[in-house]
């Protein structure tokens, strides 16, 4: 986690920090993620990281955890579980964490990124984010999903797997890079979204 220093930034660098970080974490895996293209972009020295936090995987972590965090006190807010129908619930749901992704695609990339990467804490992260996912739909599921490995699977990664069939034409590394939405028809994005509900319901 960020040390001292790195809360005692004005707020406007450390901003200018975390749109640099989310960035080159979004756009390569772990490995490939570079802390020299990070102080490159931001025109600082490469020690200056390390005054910020212990080392690039404190940093992965961070970020990570911090763009998993704020999903999660979206769909709080916007989606509580009011004892409704799971399914019309769950595509409330399903709304909220994709328009999250399409307005933040750096989050989505690097949430993307998590199932592929082969370092073990980086595993345990994916495992760790995935399991909190899980947990926010599974005290809610009917009995027919419950404990399916595939239907596990589904509503872990089902947000994830939209934004990406949404998004398979664009340059997402370009709208990053520009810091902007994607916007797309609200009638595509509640179509789909039901359909993968309805998927989920009745079976592939």
């Amino acid at each position: 986690m960020p040390l001292a220093t790195f809360y005692n930034l004005a707020d406007a660098k450390r901003k200018q920090f975390l749109k640099a970080a989310y960035q080159e974490f979004a756009l390569n895996s772990f490995a490939a993620a570079s802390v020299t293209n990070l102080v490159k972009t931001l025109g600082i020295a490469k020690g200056s990281v390390y005054q910020y936090f212990t080392d690039k995987e404190d940093l992965h972590r961070f970020l990570a955890t911090e763009a998993n965090n704020r999903l999660g006190r979206l769909l709080d807010e916007a989606c509580p579980y009011e004892g409704e129908d799971f399914f019309a619930w769950y595509t409330k749901l399903l709304l909220v964490e994709v328009k999250f992704y399409l307005s933040f695609p750096h989050y989505a990339l690097l949430f993307r990124q998590l199932p592929g990467e082969t370092g073990p804490q980086q595993k345990a992260l994916a495992r760790e984010l995935a399991t909190a996912r899980l947990e926010r739909i599974s005290a809610h599921l009917p009995a027919t999903l419950y404990g399916s490995p595939a239907n596990n699977l589904l509503l872990s990664r089902a947000g994830l797997l939209i934004f990406e069939m949404l998004t398979q034409e664009l340059n997402l590394g370009e709208t990053i890079a520009r810091g902007e939405a994607v916007y797309l028809e609200a009638k595509e994005l509640v179509a789909v979204c039901s359909g993968w509900v309805k998927k989920l319901k009745y079976g592939l």
